[in-house]
């Protein structure tokens, strides 16, 4: 199916039709004119030739043809054969003829029809010109009036920021009369969707508020617990102990989730929170390991860099232990245990790539840009030991983003899945200062 055509090129063809029809039947009306026109002349000629045979100024001869002044010819027919006026050819001539009450009148047309031709043939190049003109002239009218506006509206509609201060995203006085109610209509909506987001944000702020208080105090007694449960001598402290430390771990992840939660209301509005520092991604990943090694139940490997390897980048360390730490727990949930979680780093040229690889299921090809995205979850999701929410991973991406990185997913060399964070390798001379940004 071909694409449907655009509306100058409908507009301009559509002109040209116009124009052509209108010619058309001005053509056709011309025609019926001329025609009325040797009708009238024929009869007012038939009407002499009677007048002049009754007042005997002519004698028409009792066979043939009496020849007039313009070479009209008159002569006596039948009475009982009355014929209306028409057009008969004799050679390459051209006659009108009609015969009433014994009288048959052949006036000859042929110089008037070659004059009609000539008109129409004028009246056709005209048409075809004034169509070509007229679809000429309509371009310039149609790019400067119709296209310009249109193109210039929508890089306005594109530039919009919809967390933008002012109340009007696009200027309504400078767009053409035409243009200017889709321009009221994208400002109302903008101004729909930014009080919407600021309720939203204003809610998401609020409960991350209520629920971080409760949760540290949760997590905070769930350790005193431990410290307690932990100095008794007792053996049926043992179960009290664990539950202790499951009430911890729970904490801990809600606090980690809300945490998240807050973080994806606040990157639309540009009020993220990020510290920007040039650090070295192979401490991070060390630091990572050992937070992490414990909670993973010995399954973590880390493997050692190239010697002299230059990993230093700059980034937020907190912002990129958190994102390495989804990964992992990505990586624990969906590789059946005992296998281990592999976590690497390594130089390609001017980009410290930080690997955390597994030996599940691994990603399809087709769904490995899918999972980046807020709640949405792999094929393989059904096979993981515990649920998830579907925002790690939109983490990931996002704090990657925001930290001039990305994150990708390969097939991993045993098989399984290659989580990769990609970060541009620190330019040597860059000063060593932290630099926070809200980013």
């Amino acid at each position: 199916m071909s694409p449907p055509r655009s509306l100058r090129e409908r507009l301009q063809s559509t002109t040209f039709l116009a124009v052509l029809a209108g010619y058309g039947v001005l053509l056709l009306l011309n025609q019926g004119l001329q025609a009325l026109q040797r009708r009238a002349a024929h009869d007012q000629l038939v009407a002499v030739v009677r007048q002049e045979l009754d007042s005997g100024r002519l004698e028409l001869p009792v066979s043939g043809a009496l020849r007039l002044p313009g070479g009209d010819e008159v002569r006596r027919v039948s009475p009982s054969s009355p014929r209306g006026p028409r057009i008969e050819r004799i050679g390459s001539q051209r006659w009108l003829v009609c015969a009433r009450s014994g009288l048959e009148v052949r006036q000859n047309i042929t110089a008037a029809l070659e004059s009609e031709r000539r008109g129409q043939f004028l009246l056709l190049a005209v048409a075809g010109f004034s169509s070509l003109l007229t679809s000429a002239l309509l371009r310039p009218v149609l790019r400067n009036g119709l296209l310009q506006p249109l193109e210039g509206l929508s890089q306005a509609l594109a530039a919009a920021e919809p967390d933008a201060a002012e109340p009007e995203r696009i200027a309504v006085a400078e767009q053409p009369a035409e243009l200017r109610p889709i321009a009221n209509a994208f400002n109302a909506l903008q101004r729909r969707l930014a009080a919407s987001r600021d309720e939203q944000r204003t809610f998401i702020d609020g409960v991350a508020h209520e629920l971080r208080t409760p949760l540290t105090l949760i997590s905070g007694n769930a350790q005193r617990l431990e410290r307690l449960l932990a100095a008794a001598p007792e053996v049926a402290a043992t179960p009290l102990l664990q539950a202790g430390r499951a009430i911890h771990a729970e904490a801990d992840r809600m606090t980690r989730l809300v945490r998240d939660l807050l973080d994806l209301a606040r990157r639309d509005g540009d009020r993220l929170e990020l510290q920007l520092l040039p650090l070295d991604a192979g401490a991070v990943l060390l630091a990572t390991y050992e937070r992490l090694d414990t909670l993973a139940a010995g399954r973590l490997v880390l493997r050692a860099p190239a010697a002299h390897a230059d990993l230093r980048v700059c980034a937020d360390p907190d912002r990129l232990g958190q994102c390495l730490t989804n990964l992992v727990e990505n990586a624990l949930k969906y590789a059946p245990a005992p296998t281990p979680v592999e976590l690497a780093v390594e130089r390609r040229d001017d980009t410290v790539v930080l690997h955390v690889r597994d030996h599940g299921p691994g990603v399809a090809p087709e769904e490995r840009e899918g999972i980046f995205q807020l709640f949405s979850r792999g094929s393989a999701a059904p096979l993981a030991t515990v649920s998830g929410s579907g925002i790690g991973l939109a983490m990931v991406r996002l704090l990657m983003e925001r930290m001039g990185g990305t994150v990708q997913v390969a097939d991993g060399p045993g098989g399984g899945a290659d989580f990769q964070l990609l970060l541009p390798a620190l330019v040597p001379s860059l000063s060593m200062k932290p630099t926070p940004r809200t980013v």
